[in-house]
């Protein structure tokens, strides 16, 4: 049953619940302890059951998202600006205390 929903994936686009990342295939999933795809997070942020970075917090996490989204071309401002408000509210970080800072 799991599959049939994983394969669902190709319909509506699924965004990491830690970094934000569009995961529109199934390589980019990360994985439970069996080994199993899952749909919250991406491969770079969980994998076996656990974040590959636990002690991340939400302002380093925004930091490097920044950094992918300028080489990927968007102004820093506006990046660190669209990460200060989508992040606090994927399900990793929320109820974090502090937002990202938009400097």
């Amino acid at each position: 049953m799991e599959q049939e929903h994983v394969g669902q994936l190709k319909d509506e686009p699924k965004f990491c619940q830690s970094c934000g990342m569009p995961m529109p295939t199934e390589d980019l999933l990360g994985t439970n302890k069996e080994g199993q795809k899952i749909e919250d997070y991406c491969v770079y942020c969980y994998e076996d059951g656990a974040f590959k970075q636990p002690d991340i917090t939400l302002q380093e996490m925004a930091d490097i998202c920044t950094g992918y989204l300028v080489q990927e071309g968007m102004d820093e401002a506006v990046a660190r600006k669209l990460l200060a408000e989508q992040l606090p509210h994927l399900k990793r970080w929320r109820g974090v205390a502090s937002s990202p800072s938009m400097n």
